[in-house]
Formats: C-alpha cells, sequence, structure tokens
C-alpha cells in the first residue's frame, strides 16, 4: 500500500476514532487548551500536565498513528503539546484512563519483547502492540487527539507551523473566492 492510499485510509477512519474514543472536545473545551498549548510548543519546555516520562511515552504513541516518513507527522506538528494540555483542562477526567492505557501498553513491551517502555521499542514493535488493542478506548482516545493535535488550527497547540494542514493540502488564505468547490466550478461553466 502506497504511503498516499494508507494515509487516505487513515483519515478515512477518523470518523469512528472520535466516536469510540473516550473524550470529545467541544469548541470551549479547545479554547481553554490553546493559550497555554501555544505558549509551551513555541518555548519547547515542559509539560502542563503530563510528567516527561509520560509526555514521551504518549508522544512515541501519537507518532505511529501519524507518523514521519517522507513527510512530517505527528512529531512535528506538536501535537503531545495539545494532548498535554487537553488532558489538563476540561478534559482532566480523560487523565487517568490514558495514564492507564500508557501504563498497559509499557507491561505489553516488557511482557513481549523485554523492553522497559513502549517507547523504547522499535517503530515495528510499536506499531505490533498498538495493532493489539487498536479497538479500545485507550488507543482511539489517543488517535482522536493526535488527529485533532495534528490538524486543528495551530491556535489551538498543536499544528506546529501548518504541518498538518500541509500534508492535506490545505492552503491558508485570508479569502477565498469563488468558485469554491468542483461544483460551483461546474455551474459557473455552465453560465448559470
Amino acid at each position: 500500500m502506497s504511503t498516499e492510499s494508507s494515509r487516505r485510509a487513515f483519515l478515512t477512519s477518523v470518523g469512528s476514532a472520535a466516536g469510540q474514543s473516550l473524550i470529545l472536545l467541544s469548541l470551549p473545551a479547545l479554547i481553554s487548551a490553546r493559550v497555554a498549548a501555544q505558549a509551551a510548543q513555541a518555548s519547547m519546555t515542559g509539560f502542563k500536565t503530563l510528567g516527561q516520562e509520560e509526555a514521551a511515552g504518549l508522544a512515541a504513541v501519537a507518532a505511529r498513528i501519524i507518523p514521519t516518513d517522507t513527510t512530517p507527522g505527528a512529531t512535528e506538528a506538536g501535537a503531545i503539546y495539545f494532548i498535554d494540555n487537553v488532558l489538563g483542562t476540561s478534559r482532566a477526567e480523560v487523565l487517568a484512563p490514558v495514564r492507564l492505557g500508557l501504563a498497559s501498553l509499557d507491561v505489553s513491551a516488557q511482557s513481549t519483547y523485554d523492553t522497559p517502555t513502549f517507547r523504547a521499542l522499535d517503530p515495528g514493535r510499536q506499531d505490533a502492540l498498538l495493532k493489539a488493542i487498536e479497538t479500545t478506548p485507550f488507543f482511539n482516545t489517543m488517535r482522536y487527539l493526535t488527529i485533532a493535535g495534528t490538524f486543528s488550527l495551530p491556535e489551538y497547540g498543536g499544528n506546529r507551523n501548518g504541518v498538518g494542514w500541509d500534508l492535506l493540502g490545505f492552503e491558508m488564505r485570508h479569502m477565498w473566492e469563488p468558485p469554491f468547490g468542483f461544483y460551483d466550478a461546474e455551474y459557473a461553466r455552465e453560465g448559470r
């Protein structure tokens, strides 16, 4: 499967991630996480909610959900800063299950591969462990948060320098001019 078709398949599955996640983000939740996430991401400093080890582990999960290959991924988009701030704001009740899910991944890494943490595994082994849990609320929550942190407005704390938008081919413009889409272009050609 090519990188392009695997990205399309991934984006197609995004809709189901939100419904199976422990968390759904509303506009007020995004706005409340925005300022702190921007400041932390800009300074590349410590995390507000997560410890360094937790952040590194969750960043490793996010990096496998939207990996870096010939294009940037969740790491370059700074998705972990978005995740850190969302888990510390109005959705703090999800922090404990996310921590438990990460701890469970670390236990799986120890028991399956004799490696102390999930993040210490090579990408292939990380993918194998994530594949085994891809229907769990923890994985779906991480997928949802990773996608939101990678593709949301940069002012919400992720999508550093518009990396996520570049992946989608989105151009940030002050104003869009018609025709806006295929159907509008066809309508304009017909002279209506």
